[in-house]
């Protein structure tokens, strides 16, 4: 099977399973969008290191990968809604706060390959501006009373 044949093989694997996901668990498709949006960025950040860096690209590897990602992390935020509606019978919450596992990992990997191509400590940045506005907000909070 050439590449071509491979590629267009896994895009409709992976079309029918975000197809069953929205049938059967359309209250958690938002969620299941979201991280499909993060996988490709992840991806195409993965991918654009590599090509800067000059290093081969296993194509087949990096669909596999990509594949793979995309159905755990599917699989994950089916078992988490299907548990939440069986057995906790309430709010959106618990699913809310399961599901921002997977999203906290997929944007600090994002992150890390952000920092990787632009030499950027977005991180140490972003830890430094909260620093700033709570310090100021204490300081406010302070002068008032």
């Amino acid at each position: 099977m050439n590449i071509i044949e491979h590629l267009f093989s896994l895009k409709l694997w992976v079309i029918k399973i975000v197809m069953l996901f929205i049938v059967f668990f359309e209250p958690a498709s938002g969620v299941a969008f979201l991280l499909l949006f993060l996988i490709v960025v992840d991806a195409i950040t993965t991918l654009w290191i590599k090509i800067r860096n000059k290093e081969k690209i296993n194509v087949k590897s990096f669909l596999m990968k990509l594949m793979q990602d995309i159905t755990l992390f599917f699989i994950y935020i089916l078992t988490i809604h299907y548990f939440q509606v069986a057995y906790l019978q309430e709010t959106f919450t618990a699913f809310r706060l399961l599901a921002g596992i997977p999203i906290i990992a997929l944007v600090s990997g994002i992150i890390i390959n952000i920092e990787a191509l632009t030499g950027v400590q977005i991180a140490t940045k972003a830890k430094e501006i909260l620093n700033s506005i709570f310090s100021s907000l204490a300081k406010k909070a302070v002068s008032k009373d």
